[in-house]
């Protein structure tokens, strides 16, 4: 069994799930002056990916990048309001899931999309969602999966929550995605952009930094990335992490005094 899917099975044996959790997990960074030089420096930027054991082809999306400048403290929201979206395009690895069209949706209930709006369908399967593909005639598979806002509370919420994962939909198949475990991974990187596709081969906790490139149509694309932390949050929905620049790794609670 490899790293990440022993990890994944900790995570969904130790964690809360948060079913019907209405609050928003919120996650405190703390950057010592070093670290911030560091990172502004290296134009590297702060990376969060919800981990999914159920993410097709071994993939896991960048929920959020937050770049440079970084701040000494700095306020991350997740809220659990869940939507589901519909893209286009199949990503490859380091390129953009780019959503055409977002929904808001209820764990448990089940959806349709119809070419043109994603619309309720009844009840589903308790602690999933279920989207299903009432294709057009000549209609093209889509890819869809779970969106959440995640944001940097000094910059307030975006207009468009985040992907978190991606699946493919085929004509006329009905898709069940299940409800992700309240943990996050977070980590440092550049060359990496909210809703970039990264094979989850890279995604190791190490003690270094790792390089990956990927040759496709579009040229070659690099990427660098440093080991991840996971953080689970608490009964109120808090977690705290700090920037330890000898590690280059993110570590857990604030810096010690």
């Amino acid at each position: 069994m490899s790293e990440y899917k022993r990890c994944v099975v900790g995570l969904i044996a130790g964690l809360l799930i948060q079913a019907g959790h209405a609050n928003p997990l919120s996650l405190t960074l703390y950057l010592d002056i070093t670290a911030r030089q560091f990172l502004n420096a290296s134009n590297q930027s702060i990376v969060i990916v919800v981990p999914d054991p159920a993410s097709e082809a071994d993939n896991s999306i960048v929920a959020v990048t937050l770049p440079p400048p970084i701040a000494d403290t700095m306020t991350i929201t997740i809220e659990l309001n869940s939507s589901v979206y519909v893209a286009n395009t199949p990503p490859m690895p380091m390129e953009v899931v780019n959503p055409a069209l977002t929904s808001p949706v209820i764990y448990g209930n089940a959806y349709s999309f119809n070419g043109y709006a994603i619309n309720g369908n009844g009840k589903g399967k308790d602690g999933t969602v279920g989207i299903y593909y009432d294709a057009p005639a000549n209609a093209q598979a889509l890819i869809t999966g779970q969106a959440l806002f995640i944001y940097d509370s000094a910059t307030g919420k975006p207009s468009r929550p985040s992907p978190i994962n991606a699946f493919t939909l085929n004509r006329f198949q009905s898709r069940y995605i299940p409800q992700p475990a309240a943990v996050i991974w977070a980590m440092v990187g550049s060359n990496l952009r909210s809703g970039s596709v990264l094979p989850n081969s890279v995604l190791k906790s190490v003690t270094h930094y790792l390089s990956f490139a990927n040759a496709s149509a579009q040229g070659r694309a690099s990427f660098q990335i440093s080991r991840y932390l996971e953080v689970p949050f608490n009964g109120q929905g808090q977690a705290s992490i700090h920037y330890d620049s000898s590690l280059n790794a993110f570590q857990h609670g604030p810096y010690p005094k």
